[in-house]
């Protein structure tokens, strides 16, 4: 915000004392009486603009705090609702929890009795009881100091009134035109005064000397006609002059005596005002400075209170950081080992993996060995069969060649050796047959024995594969419900981690919300402090002033009493005036019937007379006194024909018709 520079004032030229008052200072005298309203509205716009942006800082802390009760009434919500028992309390939790202002503040009185109702449940926390406790406090403490403020306020508003009219009236005091302006008045009235207490001076005077005169005159020309009738009248008025004398004296000694009770009753109203003044004071300062204190005291009372619940949250914050720290390196730790040793697990099933697949194989081969012995024994009995079916032969056929090799049977001999021939190729062509096919036979069998291991040990392996599958399928099964059973440790670790972390949260933004708390009170406690100063020395100022203002009244009543002394004194004057004029005038007529009675021409006198009022007289209406002076020309008139003259644009004078203005009158006594 730019603040523009303070404005200079203008040096004024003004005229001197002595002369009388020109266009010139009238225009300044307004000059000066702008320059000192805008200059007021200037401080004014500042103070406003001060103000406004003081209030709007404010504004945005109040918004921000007011965003993080809101948040925490609706997190407070949001924890209650799964609490809550019947339907219409989960409707109200589930309004509150939706964030809307309107809502939370119509619903306000009904969720702090829900807080209150389900604090202490199984679910429900100790402390919202202890924070619903200290924000209803807060509250209150918020109320009286709302209170407080705007009585404060009030206060504030009628001093910077009241010292702004001080101020004004000591610009205007100071002021060069105003000064010049109302010294002139003051100068004017002073003259006007003294003209008035110098004319009845001398117009006493002068009525005494002319009646004197007129006396001697009177008194000459009855010496001429009678010295008895002169004598008699002589005496007649020394007696009348006395009795007036006496009448001035008793008049001035009653109202000197009622001046004199006047004042003892003024003197001790005063008395009685002063008293009262000086017990007020005293009694109201007191009262001021007790309030003060005892506020100062609340309020160092709330501060430590909020300090010590500060300390609380914080360490209780330190000591959730800290088990939050430790509880997140456990989680950490314990999932590194947890992945290791199912990383080893894994190794170890897949080399059991390969292994039971090489004794599968293994097992298949034994198998197959087992099938091929088993179908070679069979064979060898077959063979040995055949062996022995073909030995009975040969023995058969031994024994016959032995009876046939007898002399009796040369034919049969022949016969016999032929067939013996051919049994014996044919012998020869079976066990060639028969080797040939023991041979491939032996062959064969030695690879089907092969196979045979081979199938032996493939079913081995196969068999103890299938044994080790079962097995690894039932640590599979038991590994997989382990790891279901870690997951969901982890998710329920991850759940209470989540709600563990809005808890955190929740209490760093309730700590920050105690902080932010503490700093206001802390800021407020300062302000009354500097308010408690400001209104000391307001009070000191004050009491200056009021002293300032004692002795000003003091320094009046005193101007008053000397006032009402000189008024009092020119009332007592008037009067004689009034009865020596009474008397003049008794004395007057008594010589005009004395003339009157004697004879005497009273011709020349009436001239005079006539002489006279035609001075006295206005020469235009003939009926007021002459009051009113041209400065231009120097005629008197009276003022009603001035003023009249005046209304009707008849702006020349009526005896040498040179131009006059309302600035040009000057008020006369004659």
């Amino acid at each position: 915000m730019s603040v523009e520079p303070a404005t200079k004032k203008v040096k004024l030229e003004l005229t001197s004392c002595d002369e009388p008052l020109t266009q010139k200072d009238v225009i300044a005298f307004q000059k000066e009486a702008l320059f000192r309203c805008i200059h007021q509205k200037r401080l004014n716009l500042e103070s406003l603009q001060n103000q406004y942006a003081l209030s709007k800082r404010q504004c945005a802390d109040v918004t921000r705090k007011l965003a993080n009760l809101m948040a925490l009434v609706v997190t407070l919500a949001r924890f209650l609702q799964p609490v809550c028992q019947v339907e219409e309390e989960k409707k109200i939790c589930e309004q509150v929890a939706q964030g809307d202002e309107t809502v939370i503040v119509k619903l306000s009185d009904v969720f702090m009795k829900l807080l209150t109702k389900y604090s202490g449940t199984e679910n429900g926390d100790e402390k919202t009881q202890g924070l619903a406790a200290a924000l209803q406090a807060l509250q209150q403490d918020k109320d009286e100091l709302f209170y407080e403020n705007r009585h404060l306020q009030e206060e504030v508003t009628r001093i910077k009134s009241y010292y702004e009219e001080i101020i004004h009236s000591y610009d205007r005091e100071e002021s060069q035109t105003v000064k010049r302006i109302f010294k002139k008045k003051e100068n004017t009235d002073e003259s006007t005064v003294k003209e008035e207490s110098l004319p009845n001076g001398t117009g006493a005077a002068k009525q005494e000397s002319t009646p004197s005169k007129e006396g001697s005159s009177a008194n000459g020309e009855n010496r001429g006609n009678s010295v008895d009738s002169g004598n008699d009248v002589e005496q007649e008025l020394r007696m009348q002059d006395l009795k007036s004398q006496i009448d001035a004296l008793q008049t001035t000694v009653q109202s000197l005596e009622q001046f004199k009770q006047q004042n003892e009753h003024e003197i001790i109203k005063l008395r009685k005002q002063l008293q009262e003044q000086q017990s007020q004071p005293s009694t109201s300062t007191q009262d001021t400075k007790d309030s003060h204190l005892e506020k100062i005291q609340h309020l160092s009372k709330q501060n430590s209170e909020l300090s010590q619940v500060n300390e609380d949250l914080l360490a209780k914050f330190h000591e959730l950081s800290k088990n939050r720290d430790v509880y997140s390196s456990n989680l950490a730790q314990e999932l590194q080992t947890a992945q290791e040793t199912l990383k080893k697990h894994n190794s170890n099933l897949e080399k059991d993996l390969v292994r039971i697949r090489t004794t599968r194989d293994e097992l298949l081969s034994k198998v197959a060995i087992l099938e091929t012995e088993t179908s070679k024994s069979t064979m060898l009995q077959n063979l040995q069969s055949a062996l022995d079916s073909l030995a009975d032969q040969w023995s058969k056929l031994e024994s016959r060649s032995r009876i046939s090799s007898s002399p009796d049977t040369p034919q049969s001999q022949e016969a016999l050796l032929k067939e013996l021939q051919d049994l014996e190729q044919a012998f020869k062509d079976l066990s060639g047959i028969t080797h040939k096919k023991y041979s491939e036979y032996i062959n064969q069998e030695s690879v089907i024995s092969k196979l045979s291991v081979e199938k032996t040990k493939a079913d081995q392996k196969y068999f103890a594969a299938m044994r080790s599958k079962d097995a690894i399928l039932v640590e599979n099964k038991n590994l997989s419900k382990s790891l279901t059973k870690s997951n969901d440790l982890i998710s329920q670790l991850k759940d209470s981690d989540k709600l563990l972390r809005q808890k955190i949260d929740n209490l760093t933004k309730q700590l920050q919300l105690s902080q932010s708390n503490e700093k206001r009170l802390i800021d407020s406690n300062k302000i009354t402090t500097l308010k408690t100063m400001d209104l000391n020395s307001e009070l000191s100022k004050l009491k200056k002033s009021l002293n300032f203002t004692r002795d000003d009244n003091s320094k009046l009543t005193t101007q008053l009493t000397q006032l009402e002394g000189k008024l009092q004194s020119l009332e007592t004057d008037l009067k004689s005036i009034r009865i020596k004029s009474h008397n003049y005038e008794s004395k007057c007529q008594k010589l005009q019937s004395s003339l009157l009675a004697n004879g005497g021409d009273n011709g020349p006198l009436v001239e005079e007379l006539e002489n006279f009022r035609t001075l006295v007289y206005c020469s235009l209406c003939s009926k007021n006194w002459k009051n009113m002076a041209i400065k231009s020309c120097g005629h008197v008139f009276c003022e009603i024909c001035c003023k009249e003259r005046l209304a009707s644009r008849m702006r020349k004078c009526p005896t040498c018709n040179k131009a006059f203005s309302s600035n040009d009158l000057l008020l006369v006594h004659l």
